[in-house]
């Protein structure tokens, strides 16, 4: 039975257990794994998550992050190479059927949450009988700010989407803190000038009215010759 319970918390570490408090936020991939003497095994991956983009599937083991080789490294310290900074880099190695494959992504901010029973059955009802989309809908309304919904695990592991018949035990959802969007300046006009150049050759040029007649100054006021 302690080696069962041991195996649940860690799967639900990388996704952010977050049984000492109501929420977690950290840098990571979104996925949920199991630690072990040889690496970190995938078991669950959250849609549209770094993880997924890079293709990590579940059965994955991760054999070294950042050229740490995770066999070396006590198995409940393990997730602490996978997680980091939001917008850092990470680069993993991956034993997928016996083929080594090399993987990069960035980590992003993630948000962990506790779906408490109570909220769900004020909300439904009812804590049994449960679907995804209904537990995602509500998760939805519990979202931080800046914050999208990935998805929603239970016990560590991601609910697939259009599950049925789930109850309110050990939910939580994950979110990700959307990217700021940066608007560039409107380009600046250049300044319309007459060169020096021609300044100067109009400053130097005879006066002329309306109707074509040269007019000659006295100091500074012209004086027009009379048109006949």
């Amino acid at each position: 039975m302690k080696k069962i319970l041991k195996s649940m918390l860690a799967v639900a570490a990388l996704t952010g257990y977050a049984a000492a408090s109501d929420s977690e936020n950290f840098g990571g991939l979104g996925i949920s794994v199991w630690t072990s003497k040889s690496g970190v095994k995938i078991a669950g991956v959250l849609p549209n998550s770094p993880a997924q983009d890079i293709g990590l599937q579940n059965g994955d083991l991760i054999l070294s992050a950042n050229g740490t080789d995770l066999s070396s490294v006590q198995p409940d310290l393990q997730i602490n190479y996978l997680r980091g900074e939001a917008g850092s880099s990470i680069t993993i190695i991956v034993d997928r059927g016996g083929e080594k494959i090399s993987l990069s992504t960035k980590r992003v901010d993630l948000s962990v949450q506790n779906l408490d029973a109570a909220d769900i059955a004020a909300w439904y009802g009812k804590n049994n009988g449960l679907t995804e989309d209904e537990i995602s809908y509500l998760a939805s309304h519990r979202l931080g700010e800046n914050y999208e919904l990935l998805g929603v695990t239970q016990y560590g592991m991601p609910i697939a989407r259009s599950a049925e018949n789930l109850n309110a035990n050990a939910l939580q959802q994950i979110s990700v803190k959307k990217a700021v969007e940066t608007v560039a300046p409107p380009a600046l006009q250049p300044e319309t000038s007459t060169p020096e150049y021609y300044l100067t050759k109009a400053q130097n040029a005879p006066l002329v009215n309306v109707k074509g007649a040269y007019v000659k100054k006295q100091g500074s006021v012209p004086v027009y010759r009379k048109i006949r």
